[in-house]
């Protein structure tokens, strides 16, 4: 069933359906995590319900554009802003089609969540592992088109799995050069890491204080 939840109140809100996924913790994490001035230019790829273009852009500013090959959870993300009187674009786009259809060089910035295998039967997980990988590979490669020359990329992917993302960034000429660390009990979860286009070495590396804990976001709350 639809519900709308508060992500800022009173003035930033969303709309979400469970039946077509709603957003995590990573998700606002990420949003924390990414930094944007009033002057940038910013693409959401798989933007879901738009979360991370709704809750940055009320919390830097900034020109905002989310795509997504859903078009249900398009039509909640544009619901969402129309409701909170955000100017975001959300387009219906698959991520491959983004540098033709939106242009090359076009933004300062992208964002993106993506998606990525987490839970089956062993004998799957070799081979949706390599699908992940090649599918990441696939969305930095965009990013790098999408982005003006020195634009950085900030994405969200499993500690664990920081090799297939150290990978599919730099084939796709990107330097890390911002990393954190979001911890589950003594072990590193969640890396949220910064890669700037055609740029030099050099990542600086922080963790999240305390143990199992998130950083300390603005309440969330349901009506």
């Amino acid at each position: 069933m639809e519900r709308f939840e508060w992500l800022i109140e009173p003035h930033t809100g969303i709309f979400q359906d469970p039946a077509l996924g709603c957003f995590t913790e990573d998700s606002v994490a990420l949003a924390h995590f990414f930094t944007a001035h009033k002057g940038d230019t910013v693409l959401d790829l798989g933007t879901g319900n738009g979360i991370l273009c709704l809750y940055a852009e009320a919390l830097y500013g900034g020109a905002y554009t989310g795509i997504d090959v859903n078009e249900a959870q398009i039509a909640l993300a544009k619901r969402s802003a129309e409701r909170n009187g955000q100017p975001i674009r959300f387009l219906p786009m698959r991520v491959e089609d983004a540098p033709d259809a939106l242009g090359h060089g076009t933004f300062t910035r992208v964002v993106m969540n993506p998606p990525y295998f987490t839970s089956g039967d062993e004998g799957r997980f070799s081979e949706a592992r390599h699908a992940d990988e090649a599918q990441l590979s696939r969305w930095c490669r965009a990013a790098f088109l999408l982005l003006k020359n020195g634009g950085r990329l900030s994405l969200c992917y499993p500690a664990e799995r920081l090799c297939a993302l150290f990978r599919a960034l730099d084939q796709n000429r990107f330097a890390p050069k911002r990393m954190q660390l979001l911890t589950q009990g003594t072990r590193a979860r969640l890396a949220l890491v910064e890669a700037k286009k055609d740029g030099a070495d050099g990542v600086t590396i922080t963790v999240s204080p305390g143990k199992g804990k998130m950083p300390d976001l603005p309440p969330i709350q349901r009506i």
